[in-house]
């Protein structure tokens, strides 16, 4: 049985209204093929398209009593499955934004892990290359790098040139970076910024 127009309608409404297994049926198989056209227009997507009327019909069941058999059954179909699409593209764009978030905080993470490493092993490179270089040398780059003191306050505590204290400090940086491109495991970027790591 099918319903054919607004009477018919509303009499199955009415019947359903009351629990009616056949009434539900007889609505069921009268919209399901509008209402299916219907979700693909909205969606373009066959398995959404059948996942959407089967949601709207079990939402019809579920608020049966609070139906109206007064107002268009057709339209409250319509409104159910409008929104149920509407509400799958919500939670996609949030599901697609939250994978987005954690692929890029897991990246971050894992770069910012890379980054520490390999400025760890820079470090002790440079520590080690340190140890290589001429005793004065060392004193003048340590000084400079390690305690901040700049070419005028070493040259006053060495008792010596600022330009000689300038030359020891181009010269031990060059070995440094000469002593680091060795190891091919430290980006060239980190090269760098070699001033601010010793």
């Amino acid at each position: 049985m099918q319903p054919k127009g607004n009477t018919q309608d509303k009499h199955l409404v009415s019947k359903l209204k009351e629990g009616d297994r056949f009434a539900f049926d007889a609505l069921f198989f009268a919209y399901e093929p509008t209402l299916y056209a219907y979700a693909m227009k909205l969606t373009h997507h066959t398995e959404d398209a059948k996942e959407i009327v089967q949601e709207v019909f079990l939402k019809v069941w579920e608020k049966k009593q609070q139906l109206d058999p007064q107002y268009s059954f057709e339209g409250f179909l319509y409104t159910i499955a409008k929104n149920l699409v509407f509400n799958k593209a919500k939670r996609r764009v949030y599901d697609f934004a939250y994978k987005e978030y954690l692929s890029f905080s897991n990246h971050q993470v894992e770069y910012a892990t890379e980054n520490h490493l390999l400025y760890n092993e820079l470090n002790e490179l440079v520590n080690s290359a340190c140890e290589q270089l001429p005793p004065v040398r060392r004193e003048v780059f340590t000084m400079s790098r390690m305690d901040g003191l700049s070419n005028r306050e070493i040259a006053e505590k060495l008792n010596t040139s600022t330009s000689n204290v300038k030359n020891h400090i181009n010269k031990a940086l060059r070995f440094l970076k000469e002593q680091i491109q060795i190891h091919e495991t430290i980006p060239l970027i980190f090269l760098s910024f070699l001033h601010l790591l010793v």
